[in-house]
C-alpha cells in the first residue's frame, strides 16, 4: 500500500498488478492475519480490509491520527500512531476500539512474536510491549534514534535505525549490536532462519542468523 490509494497485490513477489484501495489517502502499513489483509491510513479514521488483497472494503479507525503500523498475531490486529498515545486493536479488522500506549511519542512500528506485541519508537528510546494488544508496558532502547522497522524471529525481536540495531527476548530490555556494514536501515524481516535489513537510498543490505552478528 502507498500514498494516494496505491496498492498492488502478486502471488509470487515479481509480478505485481495495481488495484483500488476505497478512499485515495495515505495508506501507511498493512499486515495479514486470520485470512484477512487489514491497512491503516495516515490522519485518518479510514481503514480497509480485504480478504483477497484485491478488492477492498473500508472500515473506520477510532480516531484520525497518523496510523503508522499495523500487524497481526493471537487472533488480534494491533494498530499504532506517530506522535500519540492512541492506539487501535481489533479481532476481525473490521471493528476496532481505542486503547493507549504507555507514552505520547513516535511509534513507528509494531511487529507480533512469541505471544507479544512489541512497538518501537522514532527518535525516542521508549519502546512497548502488550500480551494483548490492549494493555501496554514501557520498554527501553539502548539509546535514541530514528528506529524504523522491528521484527520477531528465532526466539527474538530486532530493531533496525540508521546505523544501529537492538535485540531483545522481552521487548522490554534492549541490547544494541554491530552492523559489519554501514547504511540507513529502513526495514527489517525475518525468513528461512535469517533475519535480513535494507536501507534507504542505497544498494546496502546485510544479513544474520541470530540478529547479533551480521
Amino acid at each position: 500500500v502507498g500514498e494516494s490509494g496505491v496498492v498492488a497485490y502478486s502471488t509470487d513477489a515479481i509480478s505485481w498488478t495495481a488495484t483500488t484501495m476505497p478512499a485515495s489517502i495515505d495508506w501507511s502499513s498493512v499486515t495479514h492475519g486470520d485470512g484477512k489483509f487489514s491497512a491503516v491510513a495516515s490522519h485518518s479514521t479510514t481503514g480497509a480490509y480485504s480478504t483477497d488483497a484485491i478488492t477492498w472494503t473500508e472500515t473506520t479507525m477510532p480516531s484520525s491520527v497518523q496510523w503508522q503500523s499495523v500487524t497481526y498475531g493471537g487472533g488480534t490486529f494491533a494498530a499504532v500512531a506517530y506522535y500519540s498515545t492512541i492506539a487501535a486493536y481489533s479481532t476481525d479488522a473490521i471493528a476496532w476500539t481505542q486503547t493507549a500506549m504507555p507514552a505520547s511519542v513516535n511509534w513507528q512500528s509494531v511487529t507480533y512474536g512469541n505471544g507479544k506485541f512489541v512497538a518501537v519508537a522514532y527518535y525516542d528510546t521508549t519502546a512497548a510491549v502488550s500480551t494483548d494488544g490492549i494493555t501496554w508496558t514501557e520498554g527501553t532502547m539502548p539509546s535514541s534514534v530514528t528506529w524504523q522497522s522491528v521484527t520477531y524471529g528465532g526466539g527474538k525481536f530486532v530493531a533496525v535505525a540508521p546505523g544501529k540495531i537492538a535485540t531483545t527476548t522481552d521487548g522490554i530490555t534492549w541490547t544494541a549490536s554491530t552492523l559489519a556494514t554501514s547504511g540507513y536501515w529502513q526495514s527489517v524481516t525475518y525468513g528461512g532462519g535469517k533475519f535480513v535489513v535494507v536501507a534507504s537510498q542505497s544498494t546496502a543490505a546485510a544479513v544474520s542468523t541470530d540478529g547479533i552478528t551480521w
